[in-house]
């Protein structure tokens, strides 16, 4: 019987904020109107299926890495991943159990939307399904969990919380909203970065490869600096071009936290600062908008 304490260790729930921001971002700007929506549209029981949906999919994946991990002989140590596989606080086939039911949960969300909003629910599911299973399972040797990640939560996520609420996407919307979740795309490859930076070792000797493993360290450094600044950078751009409202300014108050994640290097942190400035930022959307010029 595997331990209550185990399964929500296995989650990683200290990751949330990598499902959780991404939803609020694109909940908000289409309650605001964002992409011409004119009044904006928002649904509170639309809202909290894609949220629910969005985390069960974000443990399903989390899970889904250790099993594939483990199995592969990735992660042999105690330290690796979630840690409970390599603990022996649950067996691979549990893993793979729990797993499992994650996804049909998430699945279920999906299905409760798909009959209102199939042409935006249906292919955002498959996406992301398919970077949760097939990355751990065959891809992860290609080094492409960096762009999946983005693909999957940063991009993903923000779509779909957006369009569920919109009714639908198009062209124009879809191009407004992938530049809105920019920063968001960073961080949450920020959090990958920081995980893959900690386990490069590791990783080279199981023959993995990340964009961590192909750099040099001081490379993987700098790409984690630029991951983590960038979204700040690209704040004072869209508020300098009127981009973006005055009040995305506030996420400067972030910037400790992202010095201090910056130096440390601690997942934890990354993912910490990453929730700190993903709803600094999606604020500065709720608020009444005021720009510069």
């Amino acid at each position: 019987m595997v331990q209550p304490a185990a399964l929500w260790r296995a989650t990683r729930a200290y990751s949330l904020p990598a499902s959780i921001v991404p939803v609020l971002l694109g909940t908000v700007l289409a309650a605001r109107g964002y992409g011409e929506l004119g009044g904006g549209r928002f649904d509170p029981v639309s809202f909290l299926i894609v949220l629910v949906g969005a985390v069960l999919a974000h443990f399903g994946a989390n899970v889904i890495n250790d099993y594939f991990d483990f199995i592969y002989g990735v992660d042999t140590r105690p330290e690796h991943g979630s840690g409970v596989l390599t603990r022996g606080e649950m067996s691979p086939r549990q893993a793979l159990i729990f797993a499992l039911a994650l996804f049909a949960g998430a699945a279920l969300c999906g299905l409760i939307l798909l009959r209102a909003h199939a042409a935006v629910v249906l292919p955002l599911m498959l996406i992301g399904l398919a970077c949760a299973v097939l990355y751990p399972a065959f891809l992860k040797k290609y080094g492409l969990g960096d762009l999946l990640v983005m693909i999957a939560f940063g991009l993903g996520l923000t779509l779909g919380a957006y369009g569920v609420q919109a009714g639908s996407i198009s062209a124009e919307q879809y191009l407004w909203v992938a530049l809105f979740s920019l920063p968001i795309c960073l961080l949450v490859d920020a959090i990958l970065h920081a995980n893959n930076l900690r386990d490069a070792p590791d990783d080279r000797a199981a023959r993995v490869r990340t964009l961590a493993t192909a750099l040099s360290p001081r490379a993987g450094q700098m790409l984690q600096g630029a991951l983590l600044f960038g979204p700040l950078l690209f704040v004072g751009i869209g508020v300098a071009s009127g981009l973006l409202p005055l009040w995305s300014l506030g996420t400067l108050l972030a910037l400790p936290l992202l010095l201090r994640a910056s130096r440390t290097g601690s997942v934890e942190g990354t993912a910490q600062t990453h929730l700190v400035f993903g709803v600094l930022y999606t604020t500065s959307f709720l608020l009444k908008p005021v720009f510069l010029w």
